[in-house]
């Protein structure tokens, strides 16, 4: 898990995580948030285009982690692409709060 301030969107921050997200990860997960928000940006995009496995509680968290980004004034916008990620979105029910994006690019261009 990393994140870096866009060099071509310097208003974004770009969070990716690769491999498997599951509860080990949540608090980690909370805390790479957590900095992106801070680091005094309008849009924090999450790739998770390498995110081979998400839990539930990850797409819950995720959820969480948008409304409190919403409260500080920063949009969250989430890139997934793989099937495994929209289907743990979707069954946590948390899908509909995040406006599909099928690219990075898109992501940080919306």
């Amino acid at each position: 898990m990393w994140s870096r301030r866009s060099t071509e969107y310097p208003d974004c921050v770009i969070a990716r995580v690769e491999g498997e997200l599951d509860a080990v990860l949540h608090d980690e997960l909370r805390t790479a948030l957590g900095r992106c928000r801070s680091m005094l940006c309008r849009v924090v995009v999450l790739d998770l285009r390498a995110t081979t496995f998400m839990s539930i509680r990850a797409a819950s968290v995720l959820a969480d982690a948008k409304a409190d980004a919403w409260r500080a004034g920063i949009e969250l916008r989430v890139v997934s692409g793989r099937k495994e990620v929209e289907r743990a979105l979707e069954v946590a029910g948390v899908r509909p709060q995040f406006r599909y994006f099928p690219t990075l690019r898109t992501a940080l261009t919306s």
